[in-house]
């Protein structure tokens, strides 16, 4: 009898739970995608610290059969500092030994690396997620994916300015401006850069003829850059070939063949990125020499 008024109450209770004491242990598969490369980040971070106290381990028993006092006093102390924290960045980095450094920068550069290439492997999964909410008019639920990727991005993938010259995919383009915007300008916008892709079209520019636009996408097909050459430096034109092929000519002013590009050819072009408006830009464009 006792067991029984026992189940009864129990059930009660549920029953008059509130739904949000229910809801909260719902985790939307945007959060659940995010937590799994935290979770992998965490588990690489281990993996790199470990390597990390063998190579230190090795490093003072080094130092020591050469009698080398203060260097085996700095490696034993960093060992320590290692297990007490189970961290490593560049405010770590010690002046001496310089031996202790070149291991440190080598692990801090291996880790950034693998953690990079996670959140690389992530983002295009949480843009699609961020894509299909707000098309489908889920905006809140959106704004939260579009946190998750901020969080991600800037938690473990430093934001580096874009050396003058560098070649940049375009897909790895396309994804840093679907994934967050301000941070990609911060990376590409007014940096002059050349992007590699896969010719998709050409046309000239509508608004302006003196102008015009060969476009450029990555292996997925999601979303486009668009270059811009100017008339006045380039000559452009078409070239039937057989089986209805068409090859684009460009020249420069001077008449030079500069190159013949074909649809669906994988192509460099160098420019100025000026950011995202509907296609990411990349104005004053010119062949890569």
């Amino acid at each position: 009898m006792f067991f029984r008024r026992c189940l009864s109450c129990l059930g009660a209770l549920l029953l008059a739970a509130p739904v949000s004491l229910f809801a909260q242990t719902t985790v939307s598969p945007a959060e659940s995608e995010a937590q799994k490369c935290e979770d992998r980040i965490a588990s690489v971070r281990r993996e790199v610290l470990g390597k990390y106290d063998d190579a230190l381990g090795e490093l003072q028993l080094t130092l020591q059969k050469t009698a080398d006092l203060e260097g085996a006093l700095a490696v034993r102390a960093e060992r320590q500092r290692v297990k007490a924290e189970q961290s490593l960045s560049e405010k770590d980095y010690a002046a001496e030994p310089k031996a202790l450094r070149v291991v440190q920068l080598q692990m801090v550069t291996k880790m950034r690396e693998l953690i990079a290439q996670l959140v690389q492997e992530t983002l295009p999964r949480l843009i699609e997620f961020k894509r299909t909410l707000t098309v489908s008019g889920k905006l809140d639920e959106a704004v939260s994916v579009r946190a998750a990727i901020e969080r991600l991005q800037n938690d473990h993938v430093p934001v580096v300015r874009a050396d003058p010259g560098a070649v940049v995919g375009a897909e790895a383009l396309l994804l840093a401006f679907a994934g967050d915007r301000a941070r990609a300008d911060k990376t590409y916008k007014g940096q002059k850069i050349t992007v590699r892709g896969i010719l998709g079209g050409y046309r000239q520019d509508p608004a302006d003829t003196k102008s015009f636009h060969f476009y450029l996408t990555g292996s997925s097909g999601s979303g486009w850059v668009q270059c811009a050459f100017s008339a006045t430096e380039f000559r452009f034109r078409e070239e039937k070939g057989s089986f209805g092929a068409t090859t684009f000519v460009i020249t420069n002013k001077d008449g030079d063949a500069s190159g013949r590009w074909q649809k669906g050819q994988t192509v460099e072009v160098r420019g100025t990125c000026t950011g995202l408006d509907e296609v990411v830009r990349l104005d004053r464009c010119e062949m890569p020499k």
